[in-house]
């Protein structure tokens, strides 16, 4: 089934989660091998929360190279970037050095932050052995898995509070937040 770009045979097509919802906790590792605990990152102030599909993905790497050319204006409203990927943590710390990213990068190695958040899919064969021919890359390898699970280039923007107060989400993997539509929004979570 081809929806809007997801190839997925899977029958639970990612909606994720809206406007008003509760952003779900998580705990996970950054690049440093850090725990990072989102009720202890809001804590700090605002996220922006974004998923990303790995360091293989052409387009990904352009937005990460966005994000980070983008982050002190940022960071200087008092917001944390942090970025899930389903990478391993091998190919997470190879996507941090390649784009020299200073934001947190967290590695969903059991697959949960993708699924509490509704961003998770199962691909095809057929676009597994595409993403195989063209960017000589397996996914369920590169992801440190037996199955290959991306999420959609999903954003969320979380007040202090914990309430996502913007989403972009597309399951069009080429269209993603950008930056003006992040400046636009982070306000909402002030």
């Amino acid at each position: 089934m081809l929806f809007r770009s997801m190839e997925t045979n899977d029958s639970n097509i990612p909606h994720g989660l809206k406007v008003g919802d509760k952003a779900p906790d998580f705990t996970g590792y950054d690049q440093t091998g850090k725990q990072v605990e989102l009720k202890k990152l809001l804590g700090q102030g605002p996220i922006i929360l974004f998923f990303y599909r790995g360091k293989w993905c052409p387009v990904c790497s352009r937005y990460l190279n966005n994000y980070q050319d983008s982050l002190k204006v940022i960071t200087d409203q008092g917001f944390n970037v942090v970025a899930i990927t389903p990478e391993s943590i091998e190919n997470v710390e190879q996507t941090v050095k390649l784009h020299n990213l200073t934001f947190t990068v967290i590695y969903d190695c059991q697959e949960k932050i993708m699924k509490d958040y509704d961003v998770m899919f199962s691909v095809t064969k057929a676009y597994q052995e595409k993403i195989l021919s063209a960017l000589s890359t397996d996914i369920a390898k590169n992801n440190g898995r037996d199955t290959a699970r991306l999420p959609v280039p999903a954003t969320f923007i979380i007040n202090k509070d914990g309430i996502i107060v913007a989403v972009q989400f597309d399951p069009d993997y080429k269209n993603r937040a950008t930056v003006k539509w992040m400046l636009k929004n982070l306000g909402l979570a002030l």
